[in-house]
């Protein structure tokens, strides 16, 4: 399986891009390849409107938009702001959905995210998968969450944890087709 991945933060150190790191390892442990977008790409998007999008989309969103077609579903991991998204991530999403045919249309994601607090980003998560309702994407049940992390070492330490490994391995079983 072909996958393509959004870790959407460039914040160093980031704890939604340790775990996006780590999930995608046992992805293509599991003998599948993951396509890991360069985030600066949607952080340097100018903020989609129609009169931008009339004037034309800039091209790294055909190139993206090509990426995600060619893959067989899409990974998500995404820190939670206020509540939500990153406004980048949403702005990328907006403007993804003005391409013909739809990027997103039947198309499978799987979202994940990590935080300090004890929702782990899920409320964010809420919001993401709430765009993504409207531009058709399939996007899975379960969500990869993982709460107080704090460090590396918390979210190594958490990842193995019966609970959580458990429901790793069950998100990653059903996204990729009940293997592993």
């Amino acid at each position: 399986m072909k996958l393509f991945g959004i870790a959407a933060s460039t914040r160093e150190g980031s704890m939604n891009r340790y775990l996006y790191d780590r999930i995608s390892a046992d992805i293509n442990a599991r003998g599948h390849e993951v396509e890991t977008l360069d985030y600066t790409l949607f952080e340097d998007l100018p903020l989609y409107t129609d009169k931008r999008e009339r004037a034309g989309a800039p091209e790294v969103v055909g190139s993206i938009a090509s990426a995600i077609r060619e893959a067989d579903g899409v990974i998500i991991a995404s820190p939670e702001y206020n509540f939500s998204m990153p406004a980048s991530l949403k702005n990328g999403i907006d403007w993804l959905s003005r391409q013909k045919p739809h990027v997103f249309a039947g198309k499978p994601v799987m979202l994940m995210a990590a935080s300090g607090s004890n929702a782990g980003g899920l409320r964010g998560l809420l919001a993401i998968r709430q765009s993504l309702l409207f531009v058709r994407a399939q996007t899975y049940p379960w969500d990869i969450v993982v709460g107080f992390a704090s460090d590396p070492d918390r979210i190594d330490a958490l990842l193995a944890s019966d609970p959580l490994k458990t429901r790793v391995n069950a998100v990653l079983s059903e996204f990729l087709g009940n293997e592993g």
